[in-house]
């Protein structure tokens, strides 16, 4: 059976892992509004970026 878990790991690191992620966020994280806003993932992988999008003021999707 698939290991979800292990295999976003694997996918995770093939694709620059937490510095690639942490990247890609601060590059979104310049597009977004100050303030209330929210943020649509749509299916971009294993959430590795996303998650850093979260902010009490914000909803995430």
């Amino acid at each position: 059976m698939l290991d979800y878990d292990d295999e976003a790991r694997h996918y995770d690191a093939s694709r620059g892992g937490e510095p690639r992620a942490r990247a890609a966020a601060d590059a979104v994280e310049r597009l977004l509004p100050q303030g209330p806003c929210t943020v649509l993932d749509l299916a971009c992988g294993t959430g590795i970026v996303t998650e850093r999008f979260r902010r009490p003021e914000r909803t995430v999707l």
